[in-house]
């Protein structure tokens, strides 16, 4: 939902000198024809012609057919119409055009088949409009731009590998793509500099024949594996479009022209090619850019080839109901389809496809995020995102990069994007990005940096609405530096993905995130050198947790000398707790190694924990077994050793044991031991700590060992656990003067006289041993909860 702000009349004054030639059609006397040809010297009274250098205007109630290529201009007004003759080529060269009645090139319904081209010059002066800046196409309040270009099909893919030194592509359909047309293929490498563009010598409907031999070869069939479809054919996307919105060639130095539309302005623009657009460095000055525009229902861009931008390609930015659809976004400066605050809704962003996504030099980067790129950059899950690729960027393809509530000149709209349900995130596609493909997570602050998000939807977007399922759905990733997927959130799916020959399939952090429904290919027939091949491949991560896996194939996760793969892992050296509920079902596996858990890293306290519960038996052969790193800890004699997995397998249930004070106090390093003298050091969470956590055998005793010396007010919980569940903690405690709470009650437990009284109670007293200054508890899970805590509180 979006608060309209009452429309703001700007006053624009002329931002730099003006040359004395000035150009106006005069208004048509009455009884006179209205539509009056530029060429023709009546149509401007005594000026005549425009002349090189001039101010033009087109008065209201006229309308000029440009018939010609006009010389380089200054300023062009439409305050009436400037229509484009349909029947050959012309030109316009200005500084600036404003839109201030209507510019149009054909129609909706009769596109415009001849060449267009305008081209906005001049160099960074410094000086313009605030609003609307220079080297503008400016569409202001009650304007339209109407730019309808011939929609020739803007990409498809090979269907054929198209090898280096090959000058033959051949496509998967028909296309209209003819002699010099300019071509850009998309990598099909890890690495996204592998793109390249060509200029096709001749063309039939499915075969190009190329002017030059390609410099790497573009994958291009479809492979079967495991009885589903996976899909790596690199794109081909055209670049050429009759009609075309330029900067000059000073534009390459980083000031290209730009195209804004304002609230109450109209654009319908297709078929266009928008070259050498954006300016870098400055903000709103974006090749297509829809700026505070409101509800713009109805308006688009669409099969428009963007590239060679230097500032983004489209930018909706505080609008909403805008359609990007079946454009192509090549070799753009910072983050590519951009809805800019976060407060942007109801947007359709569909069958797009977007490559080379460069970062700025640090001088130039509009937000500190265009240090790590995003080809889709999407701040509120409340727009359509479906059927897109992103084929190639030196960090992420999709990045949901949701704020807390709107940024910028959006602050202050009631949107809260972290907790908005996603409207829908369908068929998309990432590959031969440096980073994640899809990343869920990273938001924007109020000050433009990012941070550690969590995505939690919830009805009606407050914090304390019901809980909603998130699905992302049937997206394909393949052949990411990193991993196909990184998700951070609550109530999330990854339903029906198709993971590829990626370094890793997905990563989840937080909780109740599940993979389901899909296949997790390690290695296809896409053979190309990974970015470090000794690094472990695997199709899925567990982090933090409670997340799962669940109906999931995975195909192809074979080890070798020196790579280790498997198809279920835990995040390499993670320091942060995990759950010992993480969990896999209807496990499917195809030539693959089930398991690989990485030796636990000493003072990383996740790998040390690390182990998730095979809950149907489908990996292990017995339901409700767990899968345990080679922690001595988590170990029993009745666990077994898998040498391939690097792992156990124990027939146990674990529960999590979490050490904490309440007043900020480190409690780590510790050691925890167990009645059988097995102990396992903590180093607590990283950078923070205050807090120690450890996967544990319920039913055990273990004594709390101290790094240090003991903390006031240490509080210790039995914590992923279930009714009954218990265990008897001993906490080193100098001093008698203490009162022991349990589940935050303000009422003390009773004191008793032994251990074995201890073990024989319920959980609600202690023994407190004052010869060696230890309080023994006994921590049961009660009816209704799944977890308990004790803290010990000075009197």
């Amino acid at each position: 939902m979006r608060i309209i702000p009452a429309v703001v009349v700007v006053a624009i004054a002329a931002a730099c000198a003006q040359p004395d030639a000035v150009s106006s059609a005069p208004p048509p006397p009455p009884g006179s024809p209205a539509t009056v040809l530029w060429s023709d010297s009546a149509t401007w009274g005594e000026t005549g012609v425009p002349v090189a250098g001039a101010n033009v205007t087109i008065p209201t109630g006229t309308t000029v057919i440009l018939d010609v290529a006009t010389p380089p201009l200054n300023r062009i007004t439409i305050m009436g119409t400037l229509q484009v003759a349909t029947d050959k080529d012309v030109a316009i060269t200005a500084r600036d055009i404003w839109d201030e009645g209507i510019l149009r090139a054909g129609s909706e319904s009769a596109h415009d088949l001849h060449n267009f081209t305008v081209t906005l010059t001049g160099a960074d002066s410094g000086v313009g409009d605030p609003t609307i800046g220079a080297k503008v196409l400016a569409v202001f309040p009650g304007a339209a731009l109407e730019l309808h270009g011939d929609t020739r099909l803007g990409w498809t893919r090979l269907s054929a590998t198209a090898s280096a030194g090959s000058t033959i592509l051949s496509l998967a359909e028909p296309t209209a793509w003819r002699t010099g047309d300019r071509l850009v293929l998309a990598s099909t490498d890890y690495d996204p500099g592998q793109a390249e563009e060509v200029v096709v010598a001749s063309a039939t409907a499915t075969t190009i024949t190329l002017q030059t031999p390609l410099h790497h070869s573009h994958f291009g069939l479809l492979q079967t594996i495991a009885g589903r479809t996976v899909d790596e054919r690199g794109e081909v996307g055209l670049l050429t479009r009759n009609v075309t919105v330029q900067g000059d060639s000073q534009s390459s130095s980083s000031f290209g022209g730009h195209i804004i539309v304002l609230q109450g302005g109209q654009a319908h623009v297709e078929g266009v090619t928008l070259l050498r657009m954006g300016q870098a460095g400055h903000v709103a000055r974006y090749p297509m850019h829809w700026h505070m525009a409101g509800d713009v229902t109805g308006q688009y861009i669409r099969d428009a080839s963007i590239w060679k931008t230097n500032n983004r390609c489209i930018t909706i930015h505080g609008s909403d109901n805008a359609t990007a659809e079946r454009n192509v976004c090549y070799d753009h400066l910072g983050h590519g389809y951009f809805l800019e605050d976060g407060s942007e809704t109801g947007n359709l962003i569909e069958h797009n496809l977007g490559l080379s996504s460069r970062a700025p030099a640090a001088s130039l980067r509009i937000l500190p995020s265009d240090a790590t790129p995003a080809t889709f950059w999407i701040t509120n899950p409340d727009n359509t995102v479906r059927d897109n690729d992103a084929a190639g960027s030196v960090a992420f393809g999709f990045w949901y990069a949701l704020p807390a509530a709107p940024t910028g000149l959006s602050t202050g709209q009631p949107d809260a994007p972290r907790l908005t349900p996603l409207r829908q995130f369908l068929g998309n596609e990432a590959h031969s990005n440096r980073q994640p493909g899809l990343n869920v997570d990273n938001g924007p602050t109020a000050a433009l940096t990012t941070e550690t998000t969590s995505y939690t939807p919830r009805l009606g977007a407050v914090a304390a609405g019901t809980p909603v399922i998130a699905t992302f759905q049937n997206f394909t990733g393949w052949k990411n530096s990193q991993r196909a997927v990184w998700i951070r959130g609550s109530g999330l799916r990854l339903d029906g993905a198709v993971l590829a020959d990626n370094m890793q399939g997905a990563t989840f952090a937080n909780s109740d995130v599940i993979l389901q429904n899909s296949l997790v290919v390690g290695e296809s027939a896409n053979l190309t050198t990974a970015p470090n091949p000794s690094y472990p491949i695997r199709g899925f991560e567990f982090y933090d947790g409670t997340n799962a896996v669940s109906n999931v194939t995975f195909a192809n996760f074979v080890s070798r000398a020196g790579r280790p793969a498997s198809a279920i892992g835990y995040n390499r050296a993670d320091g942060f707790p995990i759950s010992p509920q993480n969990n896999a079902a209807s496990v499917q596996l195809v030539n693959a190694n089930a398991v690989y858990l990485d030796t636990p890293n000493s003072g990383k306290d996740g790998d040390m924990a690390s182990l998730f519960v095979d809950a149907d038996g489908g990996i292990t052969g017995t339901p409700g077994n767990s899968i345990v790193a080679n922690t001595p800890f988590l170990l029993t004699p009745a666990c077994t050793l898998h040498a391939e997995w690097n792992s156990y397998v124990c027939p146990a249930r674990y529960d999590g044991l979490a050490l904490q004070t309440d007043n900020g106090v480190a409690v780590a390093p510790l050691s925890l031991r167990r009645d059988d003298g097995v102990t396992v050091a903590l180093a607590g969470v990283p950078n923070n700590p205050v807090s120690a956590q450890m996967s544990i055998l319920p039913s055990r005793t273990y004594e709390v060992v101290w790094g240090t010396f003991p903390p006031a007010r240490p509080r210790i919980t039995l914590q992923r656990a279930s009714v009954g569940d218990w265990l008897r903690v001993a906490i080193p405690y100098p001093g008698n003067e203490f009162t022991v709470l349990r589940d935050y009650s303000s009422t003390g437990l009773s004191a008793i006289g032994s251990i074995a009284a201890v073990d024989a109670s319920a959980g609600d007293s202690y023994y407190y041993d004052p010869v060696t200054s230890v309080v023994y508890v006994k921590l049961v899970v009660r009816t209704g909860r799944t977890s308990t805590t004790i803290q010990v509180v000075p009197k």
